[in-house]
């Protein structure tokens, strides 16, 4: 059998090996896109860190048991072993759920000082301005009421 090229000592290798004229010169891979950014010691938290590992865990344990009690007193007919199993679970979920809010609440803390700061308008943060019956929405603006003294807000 002849294939085209065996023979010729011009045409050389493949196709697909033949660089094209109109293909680009060669690149360098590691210039494509942004520059990978490192972390700086600033940006570690361990204590972050060591949290998240943690509440992976305790998750992880918590769906294993959520999902294992059940099947242990359904299929086994275990029921005793399974509401054991089942209960671990819920506990694990509860005290996962905890310390998450627990530690969301120390960030949100830190990020906006322990203390109440007043705003332009003497109000401070855990407040609601009203107006004289008492009436304010969450940004603290008084509602407006009709002047007729109806209270029906369908027309």
């Amino acid at each position: 059998m002849d294939i085209p090229g065996d023979d010729d000592p011009d045409v050389s290798g493949n196709v697909f090996t033949q660089k094209s004229k109109h293909e680009p010169e060669e690149f360098d891979p590691d210039s494509l896109g942004p520059p990978t950014p490192t972390p700086s010691e600033a940006d570690y938290q361990s204590d972050v860190a060591g949290l998240f590992v943690k509440l992976v865990v305790v998750f992880n344990v918590a769906l294993l048991a959520l999902a294992l009690g059940p099947m242990l007193a359904y299929f086994r007919g275990q029921v005793d072993l399974g509401s054991r199993v089942f209960l671990v679970g819920v506990v694990f979920f509860g005290y996962g759920t905890y310390e998450y809010l627990k530690f969301t609440r120390r960030d949100t803390d830190d990020d906006t000082g322990d203390q109440d700061r007043d705003t332009d308008d003497g109000v401070s943060d855990g407040e609601w301005a009203t107006d004289e019956r008492g009436d304010a929405d969450e940004t603290g603006t008084a509602v407006a009421r009709p002047d007729d003294g109806s209270d029906d807000h369908n027309g």
